[in-house]
């Protein structure tokens, strides 16, 4: 297994930071995350271009550029070929301080990882949402600080649930890692303001809108997503992954919706392009 780390690709039991950087002592980073298929990276552009957003909102510089990461990626596409099919977690922190509040060279490194698959039947079935009062301090910046979801992430797997929805005065805003779509009266809707602006969610919208979908983007309430007809998340790793039931609430009948059906097989045929 090999990583990239501050300008050379090494060994993954040599990639190691200090314990002085900005990243672990202050959560101080950003970070954006993809795969490939057929050893393709998927979407690069769309993933380097949020990822450079991210870093210039909380005032980080990339020490390489988009060129370089492309042919970094390229590189260890190569080195870990064994992996066959591959996701990338680039990371970029403050790097080393010796005062924790600034630096002179920020980290970069990115992870590699055989990219992750559900069981199928998580699509056939669908997943089950829990509800969280929250709404992320930077909506629009892929940052490192996934605190609140990481805490409580025992007490959701005890509930048998996939996945966190964020909910704030009443809004529904995203998942932890995911974008959040409903359908009511073959209308896809998905919340507008205060979240990340998923790349998967983006290519839904327009596989949508293609093929004869309305899409209206708009804020949901609570009381509204659990009168829909369908729902589900989206994700890089997710995909297209159908929600039956938020909290004790089934979504509909609870079984996965013809809609959501009809997207998930656009989507995957989207992905052989």
């Amino acid at each position: 297994m090999f990583y990239y780390l501050n300008g050379k690709i090494v060994e993954k039991d040599k990639a190691l930071i200090q314990v002085n950087d900005l990243g672990l002592l202050r959560s101080y980073g950003i970070f954006d995350y993809f795969r490939t298929y057929r050893q393709i990276p998927f979407h690069i552009e769309d993933h380097l271009n949020r990822f450079f957003g991210s870093a210039s909102s909380l005032n980080l510089k990339p020490p390489v550029s988009k060129k370089e990461i492309k042919k970094v990626i390229d590189e260890l596409i190569k080195k870990n070929k064994d992996l066959k099919e591959m996701s990338f977690r680039m990371v970029l922190t403050g790097g080393l301080t010796e005062d924790a509040k600034t630096s002179e060279k920020p980290t970069f490194f990115i992870i590699v990882n055989k990219a992750h698959v559900y069981p199928e039947k998580a699509y056939k079935q669908g997943v089950k949402l829990v509800t969280l009062d929250y709404c992320r301090e930077f909506p629009q910046t892929k940052t490192i600080n996934y605190l609140w979801a990481v805490s409580q992430w025992k007490n959701i797997l005890n509930k048998k649930a996939s996945e966190i929805l964020y909910v704030s005065e009443g809004k529904v805003l995203e998942a932890s890692t995911s974008n959040f779509f409903m359908v009511k009266n073959k209308i896809l809707f998905t919340p507008q303001n205060e979240i990340l602006g998923g790349v998967t969610r983006k290519i839904v919208i327009k596989v949508a809108k293609e093929n004869g979908i309305k899409v209206v983007e708009k804020t949901l309430s609570l009381k509204e997503v659990l009168k829909a007809d369908e729902s589900f998340l989206t994700a890089t790793d997710k995909e297209i992954m159908p929600v039956v039931r938020i909290n004790k609430f089934k979504i509909k009948t609870g079984q996965v919706g013809e809609t959501t059906k009809k997207l998930i097989g656009l989507y995957r045929e989207y992905i052989k392009i």
